[in-house]
């Protein structure tokens, strides 16, 4: 059934200077951090020791549980091999840690190096969402941000596979990310394809990736995309973006296209382009591959970001460097100061426009090698407008347990793009899944589970149109089993393995406040930390459910 509550409390008023400096929801002050990644991770250094101090309560005011308390267990295997192999000992994300407005999109990479320190390109990189809240990353690294602003630590997980003769080798890194409430732009300006230009070996794969620009500066979310190749002597490409080389050298222009368009509008596609350079083999074998990273920059002005060259023999080794000179092709983009990226005031996208250029060592030394990097600045967040007549339920994702209670609030804007709210909301809410009475307090009635346009809210007409907006409600329910991620692991004699503990509902909604606990089962060799860090021993063998994992979770009276 479907209720009604009105709230009648005055006039809206703005609240762009208030989005700014932090909104208040209920008993839960939201922080919006600056888009300036050091920034960021310094405020991320000063909020988690408050956060892991209350249990880490989700976002939307929940309510921290107390009361009876449920256990459950779950187990890894761990294989101990005694190897020679190189292998991979660590893996870091690149960058490790962002801001990013609600809706945006960041491209992560990833660098994996041995025990002695150097780069491994002999691995496959996986990689996963930690929080869904905080957004989704793709099996290529691709993390568009959720729509609650937040501070997630460690949320966008990486796992580095080597796959040898002497098994399978695993390497686990995190990066933290701070969602803030920038504005989404709704409709496509422009697509861009990053690369701009692929180099390729004769059918090697790369995947390509686009990013939509808005009206506003932003990035568009929401993409409809199809993928197709103009000359069928490039290769193939699937829908993922995933280009398969084919085996005629040469240089061929814009000859990768996109069409993207917003799943939800009726706006006709708009098309982007990349090129394609395939090397002869003599060319594969013999050269010396160069690599960025991060190997697409996209930022605001301002924003700094931190810039590495790699380089790669055609086995996939890594070669040494000599001094790495950075050139800035465009002034627009902003400079280069000891190998940081600041980017420049004026918004666009400028492909191929940072280049890195070094010297060889080892049996290459004397030769140089370059390499490009495409660059997108988006529009300040102060230029941001958005939309006159949208709205936005805020927060877009509730999550609280069965009794909990949120606060919503009705967003939109006016006549000049400005956001304001106002307390003259009519809101309807399905009364078997929650209550919301006429101050916007959410309370959670109904089973777990996910349940889309369970809140929605009318505000008073504008321009002749009623501002309509809807909500997401996340029913938690109590903890029902755990998980440990990777579920089984080989490793080297005193090798490395970092553990992730994941606690789900019987609705598989992912939990928060469950504490956990570490151990190894008897006779299982090395040792494992509170964190989840595993250090083997130096017994090779078969550890079947060798490590040990007890969640435990305080439900509500």
């Amino acid at each position: 059934m479907v209720r009604r509550t009105t709230a009648r409390n005055g006039p809206g008023r703005a609240i762009r200077d208030t989005l700014r400096r932090g909104a208040l929801w209920g008993d839960t002050t939201l922080i919006l951090l600056s888009h300036r990644p050091r920034l960021a991770l310094a405020l991320l250094a000063g909020l988690i020791p408050a956060a892991a101090a209350c249990g880490g309560s989700a976002p939307g005011g929940i309510e921290r549980f107390t009361g009876e308390r449920i256990t459950v267990e779950a187990s890894a295997d761990i294989h101990i091999v005694a190897s020679a192999v190189s292998r991979v000992a660590s893996v870091r994300p690149v960058p490790d840690g962002l801001a990013v407005p609600r809706g945006g999109i960041i491209v992560f990479t990833a660098v994996a190096e041995d025990s002695a320190g150097r780069f491994l390109a002999d691995v496959d990189f996986r990689w996963r969402m930690r929080d869904p809240l905080a957004g989704t990353v793709s099996d290529r690294g691709l993390f568009t941000a959720g729509s609650v602003p937040g501070v997630y630590t460690g949320v966008v997980e990486v796992t580095a596979v080597q796959r040898t003769d002497a098994g399978e080798f695993v390497a686990t890194g995190v990066a933290s990310v701070v969602v803030t409430s920038g504005f989404i732009d709704i409709s496509i300006v422009s697509v861009t394809i990053f690369p701009s230009t692929a180099t390729v070996r004769p059918g090697e794969r790369v995947a390509m990736r686009p990013g939509a620009l808005g009206n506003f500066g932003g990035l568009v979310q929401d993409l409809a995309l199809v993928w197709r190749v103009t000359d069928p002597a490039v290769g193939e490409i699937d829908q993922n973006g995933i280009l398969t080389a084919g085996s005629t050298p040469g240089f061929y222009e814009d000859v990768v296209q996109v069409q993207a368009r917003r799943l939800t509008g009726s706006a006709p596609p708009v098309i982007g382009t990349a090129s394609v350079r395939i090397l002869s083999l003599e060319e594969a074998r013999g050269g010396v591959r160069a690599v960025v990273g991060p190997s697409v920059v996209v930022g605001r002005p301002g924003e700094r970001f931190p810039l590495v060259l790699f380089a790669f023999d055609f086995q996939g080794r890594s070669v040494p460097l000599g001094d790495v000179r950075w050139q800035v092709r465009d002034p627009d983009v902003g400079v280069v100061d000891r190998d940081r990226l600041i980017l420049g005031d004026t918004p666009g996208q400028y492909p191929a426009s940072v280049r890195a250029t070094a010297t060889l060592g080892g049996a290459y030394e004397g030769r140089a090698v370059s390499a490009d990097l495409d660059v997108l600045v988006q529009r300040p967040l102060a230029q941001a407008l958005g939309v006159p007549g949208d709205a936005q339920v805020v927060p877009e994702v509730i999550r609280l347990g069965h009794g909990a209670r949120a606060r919503v609030s009705l967003l939109y804007f006016d006549a000049d793009g400005v956001a304001v709210t106002t307390g003259d909301v009519e809101w309807r809410f399905d009364d078997d899944i929650v209550t919301v009475d006429a101050r916007g307090r959410v309370s959670a009635v109904g089973p777990p589970g996910v349940y889309p346009g369970a809140i929605s809210a009318i505000a008073p007409a504008f321009d002749g149109e009623p501002q309509m907006a809807s909500a997401t409600v996340i029913v938690l329910g109590p903890m029902v089993r755990a998980e440990i991620v990777p579920g089984v692991v080989s490793l080297d004699v005193d090798g490395l393995a970092q553990f992730a503990a994941l606690a789900f509902d019987a609705a598989d909604n992912r939990l928060f406040d469950v504490q956990f606990a570490w151990e190894l089962a008897e006779g299982t060799p090395g040792s494992v930390t509170a964190s989840g860090l595993y250090v083997a021993g130096d017994r090779p063998g078969d550890y079947d459910g060798g490590l040990r994992l007890k969640a435990t979770q305080r439900l509500a009276r």
